[in-house]
C-alpha cells in the first residue's frame, strides 16, 4: 500500500500554521532552533511531520511563550496557532478512525471556527512548507532509524503534550483534570518505552532530547494537578 500523497502545506496542521506564521516574518521553521533555540532534534520532527501523516509534534506551553516573544506575535498570529493546536487534536484524533486525507479536511475546516471561538480569549495567557537546507541520504536514514527506534515513545509524547494543551483549554474543572491525567500517563508511558530500547540507542543525542521532554512533561503535569487541587 502506497503512502498518501503529500498535501499542500503538510499533514500536520499546527506545524503548517506555525510554518505560515514563520513565514510572515521572513522565516520558516528550519530557523527556530537558531531564534527560539530549539533543539534541533524537535525542529526535525516538525518539519517531518508535514511530510508524515499520523505524526503530531507541538510546541510545548514553554515553546509556545517564546514564540510569541521572540517574534513579537500579533494578537491573530498567537490567536491562530492556538487554534490550530485545538484542531490538531482534532486531526489526530480522526486520524485512526477515517482515512487521513479526510482527517486532515475535517480539521482544516474546523480550524476557522475555533479560530473565531477563540477571539473572545485572545489576551489570556495560554490556555483557553519550506525547509532550511537539503539533507543528506545519511541524515535521512538517521531520521528514519529515530522514528523506528523511538516511534512509540515520540507518539506518546505527542499525544501528552496536546492533551496537556487541552486542559488549558475548557472551563471545566472535570475535563481539565481529566486531560491532565491523560497527558501524565502519556509521558509517563513515554518514559518506560524510552526506557526499553538498546544501550547503543540510549546514548545517542536524539533519545537524550525526548527522554529530557517526557521528563520535562512529566513534572509539568504533576505540577498542574496539583495546582488544580487534584
Amino acid at each position: 500500500m502506497t503512502s498518501p500523497k503529500i498535501p499542500p502545506g503538510g499533514w500536520n496542521l499546527f506545524a503548517r500554521v506555525l510554518q505560515e506564521v514563520l513565514v510572515a516574518h521572513g522565516l520558516t521553521i528550519g530557523y527556530l532552533d537558531d531564534r527560539v533555540k530549539l533543539h534541533p532534534e524537535k525542529v526535525r520532527r516538525l518539519q517531518r511531520s508535514l511530510k508524515v501523516p499520523k505524526s503530531f509534534p507541538v510546541l510545548n506551553i514553554d515553546e509556545m511563550e517564546q514564540v510569541f516573544t521572540v517574534f513579537h506575535l500579533k494578537r491573530q498570529e498567537k490567536v491562530r496557532l492556538r487554534a490550530a493546536l485545538l484542531a490538531t487534536a482534532i486531526e489526530e484524533m480522526l486520524m485512526d478512525r477515517i482515512h487521513p486525507d479526510d482527517a486532515l479536511r475535517a480539521a482544516e475546516q474546523i480550524l476557522p471556527i475555533i479560530e473565531q471561538a477563540l477571539q473572545a480569549y485572545a489576551d489570556d495567557p495560554i490556555g483557553i512548507g519550506a525547509i532550511k537546507g537539503e539533507r543528506s541520504p545519511m541524515a535521512k536514514e538517521r531520521e528514519s532509524e529515530i522514528e523506528r527506534e523511538l516511534g512509540g515513545a515520540l507518539a506518546a509524547i505527542d499525544r501528552a503534550t496536546l492533551a496537556l494543551h487541552l486542559s488549558h483549554n475548557t472551563d471545566a474543572h472535570a475535563e481539565r483534570v481529566e486531560r491532565v491525567r491523560q497527558a501524565h500517563d502519556g509521558f509517563a508511558s513515554a518514559l518506560a518505552l524510552l526506557e526499553t530500547v538498546e544501550p547503543a540507542v540510549k546514548s545517542t543525542e536524539a533519545w537524550h532530547v525526548w527522554h529530557q521532554e517526557a521528563q520535562h512533561g512529566l513534572a509539568a503535569t504533576k505540577q498542574r494537578l496539583i495546582d488544580l487541587g487534584a
